[in-house]
């Protein structure tokens, strides 16, 4: 049995909730044949503070038979010594004309952990910024200066696919920060509408009304959601994260209003007890789109090291909050963004966060 034929069982029994249990066995047999592999999931409390958390109970039914109960083991065990995590997330809107490798990262999420496990830091990187790429061998590249959203790009290309995609964002946001990445996740705009469906809805707060639109000129269908908390369905998600029109700073804002949506979903995922909801889980193995790479990182050793870590502890933060120009119509980056990103790179982000409470996202 392969994962689409896990899937395919799951999609014929929808109506009637299947048997956990044997869901397991199954999978046991499964991941069995697939211990090569050394693509990890994101964990519970990690995917939680990158609005991800589904992706965790998902893996471990698919392939790692894992359950509450492991992560509970492994949290009784007692704390180990543990460095700062960085992570990579990479957000793509893929237009349906594209070919297999002509993705660009339209989100960049950088997830900073630190060692006591107590706070997670995410930083915002705006797609337009101009940056060097280094050179990439895995993909032919031979380096140059453009967009940081163009590194999945040129990192896809030739057979790399998303994986020398997201390998060269890494090695592009650690020359210019100097931090060194642990893993990723590439996420494809498409699945968070499904993500957000299968959860029932999330809730987003917004410091202001917006319009969704995806035009310039407003139109009379366009719906506005007013300032405030509401509980959105996964189309209106995936529009906010989309529109850019109308914002006050434009594709900054916009941005936000992408860590809004995802702490949202972090917020309802951190509710649910997603392994034992076989329903829930129905729909949320069917999500695509969604790929992950931890490379060494132990998925379930994260998980109890997360597991009380809330939304209340994500701090959403963004190298500035307004355009900056740059060099051949692209974007630059201000002294103060320079600043949070040698913060991270030398591992005293929480305290820059701190001092500078105007580049922290307020919810």
């Amino acid at each position: 049995m392969n994962e689409e034929d896990v899937r395919a069982a799951f999609a014929r029994h929808e109506a009637e909730a299947p048997d956990v249990q044997d869901l397991r066995q199954s999978i046991d047999q499964e991941v069995r044949r697939r211990r090569r592999r050394r693509t990890r999931a994101l964990t519970g409390g990690l995917a939680a503070a990158v609005a991800l958390a589904i992706a965790v109970p998902v893996w471990l039914a698919q392939r790692a038979g894992v359950t509450p109960a492991d992560v509970a083991n492994v949290a009784a065990s007692g704390p180990t010594a543990q460095k700062d995590l960085n992570l990579l997330i990479l957000g793509s809107d893929k237009r349906a004309s594209w070919g297999e490798n002509e993705s660009r990262s339209d989100t960049i999420l950088i997830v900073h952990i630190p060692a006591d496990r107590k706070k997670i830091y995410t930083i915002s990187i705006d797609r337009n910024v101009i940056v060097d790429i280094p050179a990439f061998s895995a993909s032919g590249y031979l380096g140059g200066r453009e967009k940081v959203s163009s590194a999945f790009y040129f990192g896809s290309q030739h057979g790399a696919g998303w994986q020398g995609g997201l390998h060269l964002s890494e090695q592009t946001l650690r020359q210019l920060s100097g931090a060194v990445f642990d893993g990723g996740a590439v996420l494809e705009y498409s699945s968070v509408r499904q993500i957000v469906d299968a959860l029932g809805g999330v809730q987003v707060c917004l410091p202001a009304a917006i319009t969704l639109r995806l035009t310039q000129q407003k139109q009379p269908g366009d719906k506005v959601l007013p300032a405030g908390c509401h509980t959105v369905t996964g189309s209106d998600a995936l529009l906010l994260m989309r529109t850019r029109y109308g914002l006050p700073n434009g594709s900054y804002e916009r941005d936000r209003n992408q860590q809004r949506v995802l702490v949202g979903i972090a917020a309802k995922a951190a509710t649910l007890n997603l392994l034992t909801d076989a329903g829930r889980l129905t729909s949320l193995l069917k999500v695509q789109g969604l790929r992950l790479d931890l490379g060494e990182t132990s998925p379930v050793a994260l998980a109890a090291q997360l597991s009380g870590l809330t939304a209340a502890d994500i701090v959403p933060m963004s190298l500035s909050n307004t355009y900056v120009s740059g060099e051949n119509g692209g974007e630059g980056i201000t002294a103060e963004g320079r600043a949070l990103l040698a913060a991270l790179g030398s591992g005293t982000l929480p305290a820059f966060a701190a001092t500078h409470p105007q580049l922290v996202l307020t919810r």
